[in-house]
């Protein structure tokens, strides 16, 4: 949560997934430098997802953000 800035409640209920979705569209942009530089997305797996929109605190595209 860090990473999103998010201090709210953890509890599964829609109201803090929908604060989740709120924060992380405002956080985290939507990126498509990699494939526009000819870097292949092809490892979307939550290691790597986690590698670059958490450690690296880059973007990522449409899939990386709802992989």
């Amino acid at each position: 949560f860090d990473r999103i800035n998010y201090r709210g409640a953890t509890d599964p209920t829609l109201d803090v997934l929908q604060d989740l979705v709120t924060v992380h569209s405002r956080t985290i942009p939507f990126e498509n430098l990699d494939p526009l530089l000819g870097v292949p997305v092809d490892d979307l797996s939550p290691q790597a997802l986690a590698d670059k929109l958490v450690l690296r605190r880059r973007g990522g595209y449409c899939f990386e953000h709802n992989g």
